[in-house]
């Protein structure tokens, strides 16, 4: 079994001027990876590697996470910008099989209809928000449609909710 988590980035800075690829994040996006880097270091096994989109919503948000976490791999992979699930998939199957759990951030619709495909059914992926599947496979390479299992899915906002 390997573990994927999946992270839409944290919430952009729509007021900047220029292109979407160059939004950075917002106060609210910011304040948001605290809890999700506390979520994350708190696992059995946090992440070794986060995967992700080098837009700048996504590499602050990766960056962010990763200081957090310290010990953690970063690597920015320009597919994974605004990225279909085929494109997602391609990119998952090439990592190597020793970063488990795995952790990739981008953007939607992609990545909410991935873990639709992935897990068998529907799932609203608002900014910052996670979901961790269990997929049946011991690769990367493996990892199919309808083979993941929804292990948790957390959004910043309930965590907030919660006293932090």
């Amino acid at each position: 079994m390997k573990t994927l988590l999946i992270m839409r980035h944290a919430k952009s800075d729509w007021s900047t001027a220029g292109a979407d690829f160059d939004r950075p994040l917002n106060k609210r996006g910011r304040q948001a990876l605290p809890l999700v880097a506390r979520l994350l270091g708190g696992m059995e096994e946090p992440p070794p590697l986060i995967l992700s989109s080098p837009a700048n919503r996504a590499r602050q948000t990766a960056e962010g996470l990763a200081a957090a976490l310290g010990g953690c791999a970063l690597a920015f992979d320009p597919r994974l910008y605004l990225a279909s699930t085929g494109t997602l998939g391609a990119v998952l199957a090439e990592q190597d099989d020793r970063h488990d759990p795995l952790l990739v951030i981008g953007h939607n619709p992609g990545l909410e209809e991935w873990v639709g495909l992935l897990g068998g059914g529907a799932c609203r992926l608002p900014t910052a928000g996670v979901v961790a599947l269990e997929v049946e496979a011991e690769h990367w390479p493996e990892v199919r449609a309808g083979r993941g299992r929804l292990r948790w899915f957390f959004i910043p906002r309930l965590g907030e909710g919660m006293g932090r």
